[in-house]
């Protein structure tokens, strides 16, 4: 019978105030397992994402209120149709600008966020495009959970170790949503392709963002609500051969839980603190759920934005000359959309841009999936109801004319 090695579970308050790698390791009374490999490391929005993103939703986001330095317009009504994000690694939605108001509008970034040159999309996108409506209604619980296989280097060059991550998240939604959602994306991508690479030298070289290929995104549709809550944990059970270990364990588990909630009562940063509205009116902004388009250059684009970014960097990194420029992405990288995005470039050489939204890959998730696919597997599904489609040299995928009728009723899906 096989021994557990169970590592010291984190408590919320070990993992909250930081919101980075969340590092489980066992206790000293078992060295044996850190002298093999590592302690596995796993952010705690990567937990949430994993178990979340199988409800067919979009992309569960960590910290749903809007930030604090946004005017208080903009922070009555939280994320919006139309914002350019960049979904920070660290558990934040990194708002720039809004593509669908002028640069002054109080529903946009601040001025050092806003690219020069601004502006909105054109023509202003039709409210008639808009599709609002009620995922949930009323009290709300959604138990995503995930079961995924992986492996871990070991110290040893050339070891791995094959492991199974299981996440849990429990989101309870005391009164229900309000969702809404672009209905015809198409309006967006002669905008996109017009300034996506103005963008990303933008979010770098002036935002020092460190933007990698497909980080950008566009909010298309969003779940917001006045009050959540939250419970996340996560098990890691490596498996260790026998001949890797002098003891009779083959299995070593880590653990980690932990626990979050929030209102739409506004919040303001006073002497380093954050303070609550004193007058307490709660608001439906917090965005438990965004949905996006997806935005990737082609690699050619890519090399040059790269190139143009390195003297922004080099003098601070030792960077042999001749050496490809590439940098360590501050954003999520495991939003599904990216490895969609880059199999699409290579299915259509000449495309400069892939542009994709949440809604393809939601459409094709199973009940029965055990985790979120891999790129190859979500592009397989795909290939099933989709055609890929090129046009002013982007190419994204279109319902096929066959099974069209299925859209409406994908867009307002729920798992």
């Amino acid at each position: 019978m096989n021994d557990v090695v169970t590592a010291m579970e984190s408590t919320d308050k070990e993992i909250e105030p930081r919101n980075d790698d969340v590092v489980v390791t066992s206790p000293t009374t078992h060295p044996d397992t850190t002298s093999l490999f590592p302690g596995p490391r796993q952010a705690e929005w990567d937990i949430i994402y994993y178990a979340l993103a199988l409800k067919c939703r979009g992309s569960p986001i960590h910290r749903p209120n809007p930030p604090t330095a946004q005017p208080i317009e903009y922070r009555k009504e939280g994320f919006s149709i139309g914002d350019v994000i960049l979904l920070n690694f660290g558990g934040y939605v990194d708002f720039l600008f809004n593509t669908c108001v002028p640069a002054d509008s109080p529903f946009n970034g601040r001025p050092r966020n806003i690219p020069e040159g601004f502006s909105p999309i054109s023509p202003p996108l039709d409210p008639a495009n808009i599709h609002e409506y009620a995922a949930f209604k009323g009290h709300t619980v959604l138990d995503g959970r995930s079961v995924r296989r992986f492996q871990i280097q070991g110290r040893v060059p050339g070891t791995v170790f094959d492991a199974i991550a299981e996440e849990m998240a429990i989101l309870t939604i005391p009164e229900g949503v309000i969702s809404r959602d672009i209905i015809d994306v198409s309006c967006f991508r002669k905008y996109i392709a017009a300034n996506a690479v103005g963008w990303y030298k933008f979010v770098n070289e002036v935002g020092d963002r460190y933007a990698t290929n497909g980080d950008l995104r566009i909010v298309v549709g969003s779940d917001r609500c006045s009050a959540w809550s939250r419970v996340a944990t996560s098990s890691v059970t490596v498996h260790i051969p026998p001949d890797n270990t002098a003891s009779t364990r083959s299995l070593a588990q880590f653990s980690v839980g932990t626990n979050a909630g929030g209102t739409g009562v506004l919040r303001s940063i006073k002497d380093g603190q954050a303070v609550l509205d004193p007058d307490g009116v709660v608001y439906q902004n917090q965005s438990v759920f965004l949905r996006t388009l997806n935005i990737s250059v082609c690699d050619d684009i890519w090399s040059k934005i790269a190139e143009d970014f390195r003297p922004h960097v080099e003098p601070y990194r030792n960077i042999p000359r001749g050496t490809p420029f590439t940098w360590r992405s501050q954003s999520m990288e495991m939003h599904p959309a990216n490895g969609i995005n880059g199999l699409l470039l290579k299915q259509k050489p000449h495309a400069k841009f892939a542009i994709t939204q949440d809604n393809d890959w939601i459409s094709v998730l199973k009940p029965d999936d055990p985790c979120l696919p891999t790129a190859n597997e979500f592009l397989s599904r795909i290939l099933e109801v989709y055609n890929i489609c090129e046009e002013d040299d982007v190419v994204f995928l279109e319902y096929k004319p066959e099974v069209h009728g299925i859209e409406f009723v994908y867009r307002t899906r729920t798992c």
